[in-house]
């Protein structure tokens, strides 16, 4: 199940949820269904890391943190 984010139109509130096929979503706070789709961007993080420690940087597979782009520690 994918997760998207939503922002109501009605009501200002931003929200998460997990849509299911053509589940019709519905605002979780005012029950609004005029909602905007907002751009999501993945993010995950590991208990080890700060961002003292890494700049903040990310440390996947494909990160510039990684030496893949050429651009390795910037």
């Amino acid at each position: 199940m994918p997760l998207y984010e939503y922002k109501c139109s009605e009501c200002e509130k931003s929200f998460e949820i997990l849509q299911r096929g053509n589940e019709k979503v519905v605002c979780p706070k005012c029950g609004g269904t005029s909602l905007e789709k907002q751009f999501s961007v993945f993010a995950s993080s590991s208990s080890s890391e700060s961002a003292s420690d890494g700049g903040g940087m990310p440390s996947s597979p494909g990160s510039c943190g990684t030496g893949c782009c050429g651009m390795q520690g910037h």
